[in-house]
């Protein structure tokens, strides 16, 4: 088992969109190093400056999750419009479908999970309750929405992460369990497990 973190993301360096429409903050990636062609999955926090469209991404199935901010309104021929202004509640479409985004009140951040598809089975869940997840799992992403949140292993060091902190389990081996603490705590957290 190797565990990574906590890390900030606001520390994570900025990468520009090629339409200059935000940045992208890249959190987890496998493989590491990864670009956007060859990526099994990743999970990444955007900034969205403007509206426009989304990127496409054939053959990779996507989930998107207001972050920070006022939200968006997404749009596209394939389902009816979809308001993402909800703190911490995912959405799920396919990557190769056309989506626009048009920015409501301001910059807002959305956290995003890519899976290309036939590779992983991986999920993404918002919680204010504890949560305890029984390995095996090939990788698990715990973030911090608001407050604060435990991480406990049994037999290993216990991690204290708070908003706007990660931390990434590789090969979970050991039952964890995840502890909000605070009146409005929150987190959110990705499962990973790859296909043979």
């Amino acid at each position: 088992m190797v565990i990574s973190g906590p890390f900030a993301i606001d520390s994570l360096p900025p990468v520009s969109w090629k339409n200059g429409g935000g940045v992208t903050r890249t959190l987890v990636v496998e493989p590491e190093g990864a670009g956007l062609d060859d990526f099994l999955w990743r999970i990444s926090v955007a900034e969205i400056h403007t509206s426009g469209s989304f990127s496409a991404f054939p053959g990779v199935d996507r989930t998107i999750l207001l972050w920070r901010g006022e939200g968006v309104v997404l749009r596209s021929p394939a389902w009816p419009e979809h308001p993402l202004t909800e703190l911490w509640q995912p959405f799920s479409f396919r990557g190769e479908e056309d989506v626009f985004c048009e920015l409501l009140a301001g910059p807002t951040e959305d956290l995003n999970l890519m899976v290309r598809c036939g590779t992983s089975l991986a999920a993404i869940h918002a919680e204010e309750r504890e949560v305890r997840l029984v390995p095996p799992y090939d990788d698990v992403v715990v973030l911090c929405a608001a407050e604060r949140v435990h991480v406990l292993l049994a037999d290993r060091p216990t991690f204290a992460l708070d908003a706007g902190q990660f931390l990434r389990i590789s090969q979970l081996d050991t039952e964890v369990t995840l502890l909000p603490e605070g009146p409005r705590a929150s987190f959110v957290y990705a499962t990973v497990k790859l296909l043979p």
